[in-house]
């Protein structure tokens, strides 16, 4: 095992906090004014969004709704994100990892171009051989993502490992043979339904323990 592609927002971006708000905003933008907080939020959360936001209002959102409630959350949580903090723990990570010889790389969800943005505001570009959003905003799973981002890099995905916080990344790394390791700390999701479909950590700093546990066990066994 010698790569970590990292996911970005929960991850390494503690971000869930301001990624209610702006959901509460987002509703409140098609006339919904729910009582959204951290713990319901997790309750509810789920792929794809349109079915969870049609689950908080309690009917289908149209087309022209949709649009509102995405733009809506996108000025909430732009305006809100150049301020955000890094997940405790990570530069710590990050270091540990570029120490003990990982390659590392980031492969978010997020449009590649705010991807790049939010990087860049932080000065961690050089930290990473590649750094890939979403490319297509075609709405396609994080699995093909995952499958073009590794073949890019010409890696064996067998000797890779994803570090999230999403269920998504668990079946993305499941679906191309990578190992993963899912932070619940900053997750959208309770860190019980992580640990029911991956391993799954409190924090950063333990994720990189377990991440370099999973290299020592690979090596003993070689």
């Amino acid at each position: 095992m010698d790569h970590v592609v990292w996911d970005w927002n929960g991850t390494l971006l503690a971000d869930v906090h301001v990624v209610v708000d702006a959901t509460a905003a987002s509703l409140a933008a098609v006339g919904v004014d729910a009582e959204l907080d951290l713990q319901r939020y997790r309750s509810t959360f789920r792929r794809p969004l349109r079915t969870f936001y049609e689950e908080i209002v309690g009917r289908r959102v149209d087309d022209a709704e949709w649009a509102r409630v995405n733009a809506a959350f996108g000025e909430h949580y732009l305006g809100r994100e150049p301020a955000l903090p890094l997940a405790d723990g990570a530069l710590d990570a990050l270091e540990r990892f570029a120490g003990a010889g990982f390659g590392q790389s980031v492969l978010s969800m997020l449009g590649h171009d705010a991807l790049h943005a939010t990087l860049g505001r932080r000065g961690l570009h050089d930290w990473f051989v590649r750094v890939d959003g979403d490319h297509h905003h075609d709405g396609r799973s994080k699995a093909a993502a995952l499958a073009e981002h590794l073949d890019v890099l010409g890696l064996d995905p067998a000797r890779v490992v994803l570090v999230g916080d999403t269920l998504d990344d668990a079946a993305a790394t499941a679906a191309v043979g990578s190992a993963c390791v899912l932070v619940a700390e900053h997750s959208t999701h309770h860190a019980a339904d992580l640990r029911a479909v991956a391993p799954a950590v409190d924090t950063l700093p333990e994720a990189v323990e377990h991440v370099l546990a999973l290299r020592r066990s690979a090596s003993s066994s070689s």
